[in-house]
């Protein structure tokens, strides 16, 4: 028999590798919804290196190109940052649909989606994830936009945003008000139209941007950050949007 003897894997901090530094068992990986190609790509990579630039490969090429001359006797580094990057780079590469159907399992456990799904759930995750787009590094970071999922009068708004962004500024409520009428009659309800709608509000009304988006934002998703606003309220649709206005001004007043 012949034997190798790898390099020892430390921490970024080159102490002893522990949980601390990201070290668990490889089944946490796959419930944090870190993708098995992501994972071995990293770790081909801790002690090994083909050249000194090229870092993505595919299952077979790790099998057609490792060896062990090529294995360092240096100790290698588990970063967890940059198994992120590589699990980031990997996740965007997926199809769309294959996205899809690695979030709608975390939904599912969370109790946001039904097992089965119902009909509609695919093609409005769909939108939600197309949407998101990088912002979905990891299949579980799907639960960041449980507002989506979540029935209108249950909302939950963060405390801070809502008070910044609605209760603090002595226009936010009117302006809100005056542009929910405008989206009760917005037809068609969709991205381009609406991005259309908000600007000419912003220029009849002689106010900046921030003064209703970021208000609007607060009230049909509780948040103060996420992607495209025009994306949000057509992923949402007319009467969601208008029913999470109506509470959110609402709740402005008390």
């Amino acid at each position: 028999p012949k034997f190798a003897h790898l390099p020892m894997i430390m921490g970024p901090d080159r102490a002893k590798l522990s949980k601390r530094h990201g070290a668990t068992a490889i089944g946490e990986y796959k419930e944090d919804g870190i993708l098995p190609e992501a994972l071995l790509n990293f770790m081909v990579l801790l002690g090994w290196s083909l050249d000194d630039k090229t870092e993505d490969f595919s299952r077979e090429e790790m099998v057609e190109t490792f060896s062990l001359e090529r294995v360092v006797k240096a100790p290698a580094s588990f970063d967890p940052l940059k198994l992120l990057a590589f699990q980031d780079r990997h996740m965007q590469r997926l199809p769309i649909k294959q996205k899809v159907a690695l979030v709608l399992p975390f939904l599912q456990q969370a109790g946001f989606v039904e097992a089965p799904p119902a009909c509609d759930t695919g093609p409005y995750l769909t939108r939600i994830v197309e949407a998101a787009g990088d912002r979905i590094k990891t299949a579980g970071d799907i639960l960041d936009f449980d507002d989506f999922f979540t029935a209108d009068e249950q909302l939950v708004y963060d405390d801070a945003a809502f008070e910044k962004r609605l209760r603090k500024p002595d226009d936010a409520a009117g302006l809100l008000s005056k542009f929910r009428s405008c989206l009760a009659d917005a037809e068609p309800f969709d991205v381009e139209s609406l991005d259309q709608l908000l600007h000419g509000f912003v220029e009849r009304e002689e106010i900046k941007m921030g003064q209703i988006i970021h208000a609007l934002r607060v009230a049909v998703t509780g948040k103060g950050v996420g992607f495209g606003m025009f994306e949000i309220l057509a992923i949402l649709g007319r009467e969601r949007c208008l029913r999470r206005i109506d509470r959110a001004l609402e709740l402005s007043q008390v």
